[in-house]
């Protein structure tokens, strides 16, 4: 039999700490079809157990076993873990995606800043809001002074703007693929707001009416595609761009225009102003996540809060007679109740729509109807409210 030199000391220290019981070689191993040799029973726990040690291997018949690539793997591992290493950029290949370079911020989702490209966006902001301001405040300006000229200018200063807006709301339509018939919805407008100034803002419906009756008989005179649709686009148009509006001609034309006015036209703006800041600073759920995700439900009743509280105040101390501290309460009311309607339904149409906004003639605002969203719902409601309290 071969004679096999002594192991090296380490070796042999290894085998008398892991008490090493080695297994028979194959070709002294027992026959397990001999008749002669005595099988163990795996009823008796004894011989149950001197089996199991039998066919124990020894750490090195183990290491002599696996593959050779793992070899020193626990080791490697260990010795980098306890060494310092500087985070570097790795080639990866993303299914779908060309192969390309992945840095130490892509993997831990840090990206690093870049001063100039931060100074860069605060500076497009800062410039975005001056334009809002400034276009906002010419407005203001232009509406009031026209206000202050008469009834008159302010009412061909409000037709002007409503026609613009028609005008807007037709070219998203047609932008869209509809084909409305643009000429038939302006007409029509223009006579609503003439017929609101001649018999009060209900003549218009019977303007109305006739939109319907032209848009009609403009598409049964020809095979033109869509009739449904487009002839709804067209009355649209007019129905909600310029016949809500029409409401406030009777303001215009009351003795205390200026302060009825100012009441309806500034508590709106102040609800959407307390909407946007409460829903800025606090706002963490949506109560229209379907057609306005960043409308939320703190701003909603934050806003509500501000616009009753100066309605309250303006009618209690007598800064806009003849309104009173429960008119003032009551306006304010169905202001904040219908301002974020009006704004929710232009929402839903610039969604259907997919667009963004529905103009741009007012720098940093968008279009007209973008700024007008929510006067069409509070002009008809205050003018309810000043009739129910005898003001009209």
């Amino acid at each position: 039999m071969e004679e096999r030199d002594p192991p090296p000391p380490s070796e042999m220290d290894s085998r008398e700490q892991t008490a090493p019981l080695r297994a028979a070689p194959p070709s002294e191993a027992a026959d397990p079809t001999d008749p002669g040799v005595r099988r163990p029973d795996p009823s008796d726990p004894n011989e149950a157990t001197e089996a199991i040690e039998a066919t124990e291997v020894t750490e090195q018949d183990y290491i002599r076993s696996t593959t050779r690539e793992y070899q020193g793997l626990a080791a490697a591992a260990a010795r980098e873990a306890g060494e310092d290493s500087e985070p570097t950029a790795v080639v990866a290949h993303v299914p779908g995606l060309d192969t390309g370079v992945i840095g130490y911020g892509d993997l831990t989702g840090q990206e690093d800043e870049d001063p100039e490209q931060i100074q860069q966006l605060d500076r497009d902001r800062r410039s975005e809001l001056a334009l809002r301001i400034g276009t906002g405040s010419a407005a203001v300006l232009v509406f009031f002074g026209a206000l202050y000229a008469g009834p008159v200018w302010i009412t061909l200063l409000l037709a002007a703007a409503a026609l613009a807006a028609a005008a807007e709301l037709y070219q998203a339509f047609r932008k869209a693929g509809f084909a409305p018939v643009s000429l038939i919805g302006l007409l029509g407008a223009a006579g609503m707001l003439y017929a609101a100034w001649s018999s009060g803002p209900f003549g218009g419906a019977a303007v109305l009416a006739g939109v319907v009756l032209a848009s009609g008989l403009w598409f049964a005179m020809g095979s033109r595609n869509y009739p449904l649709a487009n002839i709804s686009v067209t009355v649209l148009g007019a129905a909600w761009a310029v016949l809500p509006v029409s409401f406030a001609v009777p303001m215009f034309r009351s003795p205390d225009s200026l302060p009825l006015v100012t009441a309806a036209v500034g508590l709106t703006a102040l609800n959407d102003i307390a909407a946007f800041s409460y829903g800025r600073a606090f706002g963490s759920r949506p109560f229209a996540p379907l057609l306005s995700p960043n409308k939320t439900l703190e701003g909603l009743l934050g806003a509500t809060v501000i616009t009753l509280l100066a309605g309250l105040i303006a009618g209690r101390f007598g800064l806009l007679e003849p309104l009173t501290a429960v008119s003032g309460l009551v306006l304010a009311a169905v202001i904040s109740a219908f301002g974020p309607i009006g704004d929710l339904a232009e929402s839903a149409v610039k969604r259907s729509l997919g667009v963004k906004d529905m103009g741009s003639s007012l720098p940093g605002h968008g279009g007209l109807l973008d700024r007008l969203d929510a006067y069409l719902f509070t002009i008809p409601a205050a003018y309810l409210v000043y009739l129910l309290f005898g003001y009209l």
